[in-house]
């Protein structure tokens, strides 16, 4: 069914009406969400976000209708996603892919160099005090400036993260929305994606992914490559040419969807 067909134009959205895309039937699909700027708005700050009071409803109805097939796949700790959504019982991927629940228990991926991590967060603590608007983030897995309420910094906080992420081997630089990571060369949201496509209940679904971020785009272009479904929050470029406005686009998409 084209998505036109299905939902309509919707009010308000300055993005026209896609009709080259087909979204995978519920019976047959596999729901993966990012969090921060798709399932809710972006905030200055991480903590600031607000979860609509619809949510939790929406996620328990998908839940219900794809038989467990869902999963939340976020740079945040999965910590952090559980106190946003405590009811929320489905698959969470944490930290870009460094650490998931499934069926309820929480492992990560691998064994990490906590000590060159607890390096890594130093350096960047101790950066980011020249700056009160820089905002420091630290993971179980590596460390992410933000610069949201500082942009004219951008290019300074690029230059000093690229560089400490250079000298610590086995770690990469991930730039995101208004921010820069330090995280492990071996996570990734589509590297996480694949082990969980690959387990009941996911194994043989179509993927459905939605996402906004640069962190997004190889698990977007994963996801059109398995014959799913791709869509990108905002208007930024992206692998995938399908767009929604903005969370609340996707949230009214979702509800239109789990009815057929």
């Amino acid at each position: 069914m084209q998505f036109y067909q299905m939902t309509g134009f919707m009010e308000g959205d300055p993005l026209p009406p896609d009709n080259s895309l087909a979204l995978p039937h519920p019976d047959n699909a596999a729901l993966f969400l990012d969090f921060d700027g798709t399932l809710v708005d972006i905030a200055q700050t991480p903590d600031g976000i607000a979860v609509p009071d619809t949510l939790p409803g929406l996620l328990c109805r998908a839940m219900e209708r794809l038989q467990g097939r869902v999963a939340l796949v976020s740079g945040r700790n999965i910590a952090d996603i559980e106190l946003f959504l405590p009811d929320f019982e489905g698959v969470v991927i944490g930290s870009h892919g460094a650490e998931r629940r499934i069926d309820g228990v929480v492992s990560p991926v691998d064994d990490f160099d906590r000590d060159k991590i607890a390096i890594l967060q130093r350096l960047v603590a101790e950066f980011a005090k020249l700056q009160p608007s820089f905002l420091v983030e630290n993971k179980a897995t590596g460390v992410v400036l933000h610069y949201r309420q500082a942009q004219e910094l951008g290019a300074l906080a690029l230059h000093f993260m690229d560089t400490i992420a250079a000298a610590a081997e086995g770690f990469r630089l991930q730039p995101a929305l208004c921010a820069y990571e330090i995280k492990p060369d071996t996570v990734g949201k589509d590297i996480a994606l694949i082990d969980v496509a690959g387990r009941a209940p996911f194994a043989g679904a179509t993927p459905f992914y939605v996402g906004d971020d640069l962190t997004d785009e190889p698990a977007l272009a994963w996801a059109a490559e398995q014959g799913g479904t791709a869509i990108k929050i905002g208007d930024a470029e992206s692998v995938t040419p399908h767009h929604l406005k903005d969370p609340a686009a996707l949230r009214a998409l979702l509800e239109r969807w789990l009815a057929l």
